[in-house]
């Protein structure tokens, strides 16, 4: 069984098998059966990922601020981009209130599209006690947005760096308190909580891992951006970060002559992926210089190049 079957934190699930071992010891095998079910069950199921090669929203700012395209019209263009997925941005969400989102989650299913996940512009840590209950609060509120939008991963950010006054640990710790705050609310909803490697803190491979590890494996896992990161360590990295992911930025910036992307192996990487079962979106963000609608297409077709049947 994968890690992503199994839980990795401490919790009422844990407690339940605990007596389990207890009631197996003393032969009531049959007992123990119904309750284990009864623990795999009580704290709901993720929502399914979607294999699917999508597109995140916020690298079609360029279109969005031009208003050549809305959040409304970009639907119609990925059915004839044949791109799948939508990974949504808060920045372009223009009311929190659930008719609102439920009629944007609707357009986007008459056209084809799922919604792959929400990113987040807020951190999970604040600086002082009070600050953090008011983020907490907004987290939440958050949280049941991405529930409402029928996204199964939402995108946060840890908000802080390791410094002299506060080490990776301290802030690793400080992060799986704030995660566990939350995982009620994922756990209801069916909402993933995802980490992305933006942060010097998060391109850490130990870093993130610890924290996936010390709050619930199958809750918590990583946003895992392809062109995050120093360009010897991020394969490693990538290869080492694969069966925690749930969500992936497929990012590009520049392409060569044969269609390949200019600073990225993304044969490499990919095979990282399909080696650790990824079964989630991939995502394209192209941040290049061009000419967006093409960048996104040149990304699209560099993933199916090797990645066949997404």
């Amino acid at each position: 069984m994968s890690h992503r079957d199994s839980d990795k934190s401490t919790s009422r699930r844990d407690f339940l098998r605990e007596g389990l071992r207890s009631l197996l010891n003393a032969g009531f095998g049959g007992l123990a059966g119904r309750l284990e079910a009864a623990a795999e069950t009580m704290e709901g199921k993720p929502r399914p990922l979607s294999q699917v090669v999508g597109c995140e929203l916020g690298c079609l700012n360029p279109l969005l601020e031009d208003k050549s395209q809305t959040i409304e019209t970009l639907p119609v263009l990925f059915r004839d981009m044949e791109i799948r997925g939508i990974s949504v941005h808060e920045r372009y969400l223009s009311s929190w209130e659930p008719r609102h989102l439920e009629t944007l989650r609707d357009h986007f299913h008459r056209n084809g599209l799922v919604v792959t996940s929400l990113m987040t512009q807020t951190p999970l840590l604040a600086a002082d006690p009070t600050a953090q209950e008011k983020l907490s609060q907004e987290n939440i509120l958050k949280m049941e947005a991405a529930a409402v939008l029928s996204a199964p991963v939402i995108r946060f950010k840890i908000g802080v760096s390791s410094s002299d006054r506060e080490e990776d640990d301290t802030i690793v710790e400080r992060a799986g308190t704030a995660i566990h705050r939350l995982l009620p609310i994922a756990q209801r909803f069916g909402v993933r909580i995802t980490l992305e490697n933006q942060e010097p803190i998060m391109q850490k491979p130990e870093n993130l891992i610890a924290l996936i590890r010390s709050t619930h494996a199958r809750w918590v896992g990583a946003c895992l951006d392809l062109g995050n990161g120093s360009p010897e360590k991020i394969y490693d990295y990538c290869r080492t970060v694969a069966p925690y992911a749930f969500h992936v930025h497929a990012k590009a910036s520049e392409f060569d002559s044969r269609g390949e992307e200019a600073h990225i192996e993304y044969g490499r990487m990919l095979t990282y992926l399909k080696m650790a079962d990824y079964p989630g979106a991939l995502s394209i963000e192209f941040v290049g210089e061009g000419e967006t609608l093409e960048g996104v297409r040149k990304t699209r077709d560099l993933i199916r190049r090797y990645w066949r049947g997404i």
